[in-house]
């Protein structure tokens, strides 16, 4: 496995040798990372009342193996 040294020398070098449209694109993923992702307030408040009713009730809960053996039975999955 590359070393981090290794790999920011690698990508140093590839950078060096691009074209405009390479680096757009890198500077696209550099944008989206460290942009910061904002929950809308409904998302929030819906999140609230879910954590809400599950410590009100953990046991209402379903395990995934339950879940994903219904959709399989029910969708053929």
């Amino acid at each position: 496995m590359d070393s981090a040294n290794d790999l920011r020398n690698r990508i140093r070098n590839y950078i060096e040798n691009s074209d405009e449209r390479i680096l757009k694109i890198i500077n696209a993923l550099i944008d989206s990372e460290t942009e910061e992702q904002d929950v809308s307030q409904s998302h929030k408040e819906l999140l609230d009342l879910r954590l809400k009713l599950h410590k009100e009730n953990p046991s209402e809960g379903k395990f995934w193996e339950e879940i994903k053996a219904a959709l399989e039975t029910q969708y053929g999955l």
